[in-house]
């Protein structure tokens, strides 16, 4: 059975490119790949990888229906240990959860809100699980809400016990309530703390207004979580922070009080992430719990949070990519999916795509954005918006956010750099789909992803 098993999945292989074996080293011939300088993807060219390594990438002769290459996708918000359900990730899960990752194209993650990681590190090897490739962030350090008289006197308990183990990041949660505040001196001195010790403060707003003013005012150059309506970026447009908008969490909370939309679109994640239509589809209820999430993120609409991400273009400038992926209905990939299919149908949305609402109670996408259609539109549809708006969306899923997280590939397809990429049957630019489905992954030159082979050793 087992010898069977191997032969359908190299009869699935040679299919598709039959240079490629399970190793370091492979050849792809007449491929496109994606041109980080330009935005685009080049020409056709033989691609060689010995040892884990690009080697060469020579000019090779057009054919008809070429395999398109994306550099390895990077997430700079995951964490491994909620299971997206509201539990916590069991042992055996593991496994399917870092698979999740590679089946939409990521080859690296950065866990955020995990205990130290060096022990699942350490079980990845022991145990030959397929995996990204995993870093993680500084304990995050929690600025709570002022009390109640307390004012400028306020001490908060933060501190900065820094592990060398980790990355550079320093992420500082940031949470309030009634819109008190919090002292912006002890937060301009951590931030300064945490600079002066070579360290990148982080600021994760859970898109509350307060928050969002005070870490743009005491000058936190990257913040985490939506943006509010009426956030006053005067002098934040003069200044190049980064922003990650997580816009999927708090679209998951109004999704799920949306039954008939919930299931619409578990059909639409479920042909676009293998993993999650063959594991996840049915985890979890589509019935509303009338619970928040774990009371991190306000209770407002996400409707609310939309117009920011569409008008505010200065903000827009240096997006970087983070799914969220472990918070309720964000799974591993998927959540990716779900953030980039909210990007794009927010950016893509023009005045002329207006109309008046249907008759009757409109549905939850026809509440957010009048008629338009939760799918993603067809490239005909907007010959020259949409692959513009996909261009930027794949540079910040590769080179922006990769060089964030400290990526050894850089978010690049290049000569003398490692092989990591996502191969796709069609131009992810053009096809009606968008970035997603991925037909399979590379990690070090090894292929790490493609859908389970049938009998028949073709694709499920």
């Amino acid at each position: 059975m087992k010898n069977r098993r191997l032969l359908f999945l190299s009869l699935f292989l040679s299919a598709f490119a039959p240079t490629i074996l399970l190793s370091q080293n492979l050849k792809m011939k007449s491929v496109r790949i994606w041109n980080s300088e330009k935005a685009n993807f080049g020409g056709f060219v033989d691609l060689e990888v010995v040892q884990g390594k690009i080697i060469s990438l020579k000019e090779s002769t057009p054919i008809v229906h070429p395999k398109y290459l994306l550099p390895g996708f990077c997430d700079a918000s995951v964490t491994l240990g909620s299971n997206s359900r509201g539990g916590k990730t069991g042992r055996e899960e593991l496994p399917t959860y870092l698979s999740g990752y590679l089946a939409a194209g990521f080859s690296h993650i950065e866990s955020v809100g995990d205990p130290n990681l060096s022990h699942l590190q350490n079980e990845i090897i022991k145990s030959k699980w397929l995996s990204p490739i995993l870093t993680q962030s500084q304990k995050p350090a929690l600025y709570s809400e002022l009390s109640v008289g307390e004012g400028g006197l306020y001490t908060s308990g933060l501190t900065l016990a820094l592990d060398p183990k980790r990355n550079r990041h320093l992420p500082i949660f940031l949470k309030e309530v009634e819109n008190r505040g919090f002292s912006q001196t002890e937060l301009y001195a951590k931030r300064r703390e945490g600079e002066e010790k070579g360290y990148l403060p982080v600021a994760y707003t859970f898109s509350d207004k307060t928050s969002w003013e005070d870490a743009l005012d005491t000058g936190f150059p990257v913040i985490f979580h939506p943006m509010p309506e009426g956030t006053n970026l005067y002098r934040a447009q003069k200044r190049d922070f980064r922003w990650a908008p997580m816009l999927s969490i708090l679209y998951l909370q109004s999704l799920k009080q949306k039954p008939e939309d919930w299931k619409e679109e578990i059909q639409v994640w479920s042909r676009l992430h293998s993993v999650f239509g063959s594991r996840w589809k049915d985890a979890i209820s589509t019935e509303p719990d009338g619970e928040e999430e774990e009371g991190n993120l306000t209770s407002n609409s996400f409707s609310e949070y939309q117009k920011t991400f569409q008008t505010e273009v200065e903000a827009r400038r240096n997006l970087l990519f983070a799914s969220g992926a472990g918070h309720w209905g964000l799974f591993p990939g998927q959540a990716a999916i779900v953030e980039v299919r909210l990007w794009e149908s927010l950016l893509a949305k023009r005045p002329k795509d207006k109309a008046d609402a249907p008759a009757g109670k409109p549905g939850f996408w026809s509440s957010l954005f009048g008629s338009f259609s939760p799918s993603l539109r067809p490239t005909n549809a907007d010959p020259e918006t949409l692959p513009q708006i996909r261009r930027e969306i794949l540079q910040t899923l590769t080179l922006k956010t990769c060089s964030f997280i400290g990526a050894d590939h850089e978010g690049k397809i290049r000569i003398g750099g490692p092989a990591h990429f996502s191969v796709h049957d069609e131009n992810p630019l053009k096809r009606a789909s968008g970035i997603f489905p991925i037909e399979s992954m590379v990690l070090g030159g090894k292929l790490v992803y493609t859908p389970k082979p049938t009998k028949e050793g073709t694709a499920k």
